[in-house]
Formats: structure tokens, C-alpha cells, sequence
């Protein structure tokens, strides 16, 4: 394992773990609270990660020279060894889902690797580390929601659910290490602002359409997980999982936020601790 300090604002370890999971068995069913829809709901989002991680990496690697922070270059090679590892088991994950469920996942896949081949050719480079930082905050939060929210992964036991908090764990890890860079080479918030109002809402809708294509690969009508998407009250009471991401979300615009504004690096041990005995 490697480990350096984490970026600016919180003081603890950074670590590139490994660990192996044996998904096969858990993908092939409903394994998230035996519902279909929370399984596809979860299952999602492992498609875009590959694609986009790979490009979050790109983003950040082409100011590394420009830092001029050597305790920050430090976390970014961790940073790197993080992401390439969700990379490689994403792979796997999205390959196995694909494979149990009838996916085509290349048709899953399509939208999110267009999209980051476009702006990684078009966009400049200051932009696509925008989208970066803007990036890795929704992920946090989503990650944050996993680790400490019983309805995200509920009853579900086993490699997935370990897999999902390894994945999240380590994303709280490191949330705050891209926005260090960008606020080190560049720091306009206001471009950061303009870039999270576009990419929440292109997230939105790419999500929104890869469940309800799984779903219709799955012998499902597309409109039935719509609906479920925008009425369960898991998602969307007034306690529900995306009114608790927005509070964080609409933190983000502060002129003065931080990633470790919201210090939940206690949750890092607790996972990591679990993680070491369960895979053990």
C-alpha cells in the first residue's frame, strides 16, 4: 500500500488499497434488498466510472508539472493509483452485470464514452478539470450517502456491498484532491459553478436513461421505472436520498467551500477496518 497525506484541510492517510471481490454470485441476482430496482438503481452507476474515471485522471495529470505544492503532488499519485483501480474492477463489474442480466453494454456504455471522448478532444484543459472537481463532489456525496444511509444498500451483505464501500471509502478518501489542483492552477469559482449546473443535470438525464434501458433489457417497460424513479420516497420524500444530496450539492456554490468543509474522514477507518476483516 502506498501512503502519503491527504490534501489540504483534513489530515490523514491516503491509501491505494487492493482488495479482491467475488462478484459473480452477487451480480447474478438482486442483491441490493432482493428489489429490482434498487439493484439496477445501483447498478447504474458502475457504467459511466470506467469511461469517466480514466478521463479524471487525464484532467488532473495534465497540470501535475504546474503544481507547485509537493505535498499535493504527493496525494495526486494516489489519487491516480485509486482511480485506475476503480477502472479495472468497474470493468469487471459492468462486464458481469451485463452478462447475468442481458445487457448490451456497449449500448449502456455508449452515451457516458461519447460524451468524454468529445470534451476530452474539444474542451480545454481547464475545463475538463472543472468537470473533474464537479465530478468527484457528486461522487463524494453519493459515496458519503452509501457508507452512512441503511437505505442505500440496506440489507444487502456480501462482495457487492463490500465493493460498493471500498469504491466509496475511498472516494471520500480523495474528494478534495482534484479541486486542490484546480484551485492551485486556476481557481475561478465561478466557471466551477457554471460546470456543476450542467453537470448535475446531464448526470441526471444519462442516468436516467441508462436505468431505464437496463430495465427494458430486463423484458421491462421503460415508463414503470420512470415513474418508480420519480415517486418512491426512498429517492424523494422531503428525508429522502436526493434531498440530502442536494444540501451538499448547493454547498458547493459557497464562494468560500471546501471539500473538508463536511470533515467525514472518521467514516475512512470505520469502512477500511470492515473491509480488512471481511476480506481478510
Amino acid at each position: 500500500m502506498d501512503r502519503n497525506k491527504s490534501s489540504r484541510g483534513v489530515d490523514l492517510d491516503m491509501v491505494s488499497r487492493r482488495y479482491e471481490f467475488c462478484l459473480e454470485r452477487g451480480l447474478s441476482a438482486n442483491w441490493n434488498q432482493d428489489d429490482q430496482f434498487k439493484t439496477i438503481l445501483a447498478n447504474a452507476l458502475s457504467i459511466p466510472l470506467p469511461s469517466g474515471e480514466k478521463l479524471f485522471i487525464k484532467s488532473v495529470r495534465y497540470f501535475l508539472e504546474q503544481l507547485s505544492d509537493p505535498q499535493l503532488k504527493r496525494v495526486v499519485g494516489v489519487f491516480f493509483k485509486q482511480e485506475s483501480a476503480h477502472t479495472k474492477e468497474h470493468i469487471t463489474y459492468n462486464r458481469l452485470i451485463a452478462e447475468h442480466r442481458g445487457y448490451d453494454l456497449e449500448l449502456l456504455e455508449a452515451p457516458y464514452k461519447k460524451h468524454n471522448e468529445y470534451i476530452s478532444e474539444h474542451a480545454s484543459p481547464v475545463s475538463l478539470l472543472a468537470t473533474t472537481v464537479c465530478m468527484e463532489h457528486l461522487t463524494a456525496v453519493t459515496s458519503h450517502l452509501v457508507i452512512t444511509d441503511e437505505r442505500c444498500l440496506g440489507r444487502a451483505k456480501g462482495a457487492v456491498k463490500d465493493f460498493w464501500l471500498w469504491h466509496s471509502l475511498e472516494e471520500i478518501e480523495h474528494k478534495a484532491v482534484a479541486f486542490d489542483v484546480y484551485m492551485d492552477v486556476c481557481g475561478d469559482k465561478a466557471l466551477l459553478n457554471q460546470t456543476m449546473d450542467f453537470t448535475v443535470g446531464q448526470l441526471c438525464k444519462n442516468l436516467t436513461y441508462t436505468i431505464c434501458q437496463m430495465y427494458m433489457m430486463e423484458g421491462g417497460k421503460p415508463r414503470v421505472i420512470k415513474e418508480w424513479l420519480e415517486k418512491t420516497e426512498f429517492l424523494n420524500a422531503g428525508d429522502g436520498l436526493l434531498k440530502g444530496m442536494m444540501k451538499y450539492i448547493e454547498d458547493f456554490y459557497r464562494d468560500d467551500f471546501h471539500p473538508w468543509d463536511h470533515d467525514n474522514s472518521h467514516l475512512i477507518a470505520s469502512v477500511a477496518n470492515h473491509l480488512d476483516n471481511a476480506l481478510a
